[in-house]
């Protein structure tokens, strides 16, 4: 019997191809290797393996997940950094993926070598073929030359992907095609994590649902997630001195950007039931006065958008304060809630969210989660227990507002 491995690089172009080798080749055992060093940054490439290990989880395919050779791939594309899209440092990155699977499928006794990036529009197949019968023949096996694409592969893939809820991602991976996509901007969000949380939104908290559903489905819980968009809002940079001390601080989400420095006095402190508000004799902004420095949740969204610190200096009257804020509103970001088991007719529903606080804080641990979900197992497979994890909790309730 044949024994093919297949190199995959992520679950979009994954789930057409797999299935059609499968078809082609019934007779024959498939093994997965993914294998991507060419991914930046390491989250994308978490979320992409995710993402494969839920399609082959679906086809009963065996899926090996290679290393993270970041430094290995970068050594190999050194000098081709400015090559275009298709150029020679994508032959080179091939080249890479390939020979690492070819080593893999010679060490698990498979005779035949293939990869689903030929599934992609974006990538050449000549060029793919070429290296792929180049790197096969070395190791002493036959590499398949498919063109997934043909006979209305691409859209299948695409209905596919679709059905299965798939993280479809807006780059190849590679920082060095990124960029020009980018039109080498100064901010690229794609290569930036802005916290140690799972800021709403934001690509860790879409692992963060990846996770828990990867976990779910392999244990034969059926699941399904719900995208929706929102305005996001991102803190770039923040300062706050107060009589020319740098003062250690937050900054209330959904705060605008303040134009240059804002130099003002501190003309009235207002007692409230669990924090003070310091308002200054000029400008919009506000500094909110806690006993303990932290983050405050939204349990509202905000409307009004004035900016607003938080500290736990305690002001006075007539203190100098120095602010300066850069703060981003997104008008397209994306999260999504995730279903699991029957959540609309069962009997009780267990409730979580996906986000945190930028500290990695006022959140649900992965683990939290996954024991709900084996402590409830029985119960959710019968219909009486479901359970919900909403995004944008943090910072308004949104997810819990969507559904309505």
């Amino acid at each position: 019997m044949d024994k093919i491995l297949v190199h995959i690089c992520c679950g979009v172009d994954s789930v057409y191809a797999l299935r059609k080798l499968k078809e082609d080749f019934p007779n024959s055992e498939l093994i997965g290797y993914f294998y991507d060093p060419n991914i930046h940054p390491e989250e994308e490439f978490e979320l992409r393996w995710i993402e494969t290990k839920r399609v082959c989880n679906q086809l009963g395919i065996e899926c090996i997940k290679g290393d993270y050779d970041l430094d290995l791939w970068l050594s190999s594309v050194k000098g081709l950094e400015n090559e275009p899209e298709r150029g020679e440092r994508c032959t080179v990155c091939h080249d890479v993926r390939l020979t690492k699977s070819a080593e893999i499928a010679k060490e698990l006794g498979c005779n035949k070598l293939t990869t689903v990036l030929m599934m992609s529009p974006k990538k050449d197949f000549e060029v793919l073929k070429e290296v792929g019968e180049k790197v096969a023949s070395e190791y002493g096996l036959e590499f398949l030359a498919i063109d997934f694409r043909k006979n209305g592969g691409t859209e299948k893939m695409n209905k596919l992907a679709k059905e299965s809820e798939l993280y479809h991602q807006n780059y190849c991976g590679c920082i060095f095609g990124l960029l020009p996509q980018r039109q080498f901007s100064d901010f690229i969000p794609e290569l930036i994590t802005f916290s140690k949380g799972r800021l709403a939104g934001s690509r860790e908290e879409l692992l963060f649902i990846k996770q828990i559903r990867l976990y779910a489905e392999s244990n034969g819980i059926k699941c399904k997630e719900k995208d929706f968009s929102f305005i996001g809002w991102r803190l770039l940079s923040s300062v706050c001195k107060v009589n020319k001390d740098y003062v250690n601080h937050k900054v209330l989400p959904y705060s605008r950007t303040i134009k240059g420095v804002l130099r003002a006095i501190v003309s009235k402190i207002e007692e409230r039931e669990d924090f003070k508000i310091a308002y200054l004799n000029k400008g919009n902004a506000k500094i909110y006065i806690l006993n303990e420095l932290k983050e405050l949740p939204l349990s509202e969204p905000r409307i009004f958008t004035d900016p607003v610190f938080i500290v736990d200096t305690q002001l006075k009257e007539g203190d100098k304060v120095e602010l300066q804020l850069k703060s981003e509103f997104i008008p397209d970001m994306v999260s999504q809630n995730l279903y699991i088991g029957d959540v609309e007719s069962s009997e009780r529903k267990l409730e979580f969210y996906s986000d945190t606080d930028s500290d990695g804080n006022n959140g649900y641990r992965l683990e939290d989660i996954i024991s709900a979900i084996d402590e409830n197992k029985e119960d959710i497979e019968a219909g009486k227990v479901g359970i919900v994890v909403y995004g944008v909790e943090l910072v308004g309730r949104l997810g819990r507002r969507a559904i309505s």
